[in-house]
């Protein structure tokens, strides 16, 4: 279970960047790691997984608000 977590982790950092770079949008990253996370909880997984779902969310919300600030402060300079 430990090793699929951390499989996780690097699916949501993925996830994120490849959604920040392609959408342009800090926002969409953030929904589709919500989408993806809980439609494997329901396939996979029982109701316990599901804070999980908002951890994962709530890292790629956090990744994704960097991203824009990174962005805005290059764009700057």
């Amino acid at each position: 279970m430990e090793v699929l977590l951390i499989i996780f982790f690097a699916v949501v950092i993925l996830l994120t960047f490849a959604g920040g770079m392609l959408t342009k949008k800090f926002y969409v990253a953030p929904a589709i790691v919500f989408v993806l996370f809980s439609f494997i909880l329901l396939l996979f997984f029982d109701e316990t997984f599901f804070i999980w779902v908002l951890g994962f969310t709530l890292l790629s919300m956090i990744i994704s608000f960097l991203m824009a600030i990174i962005k805005k402060r290059s764009i700057k300079n």
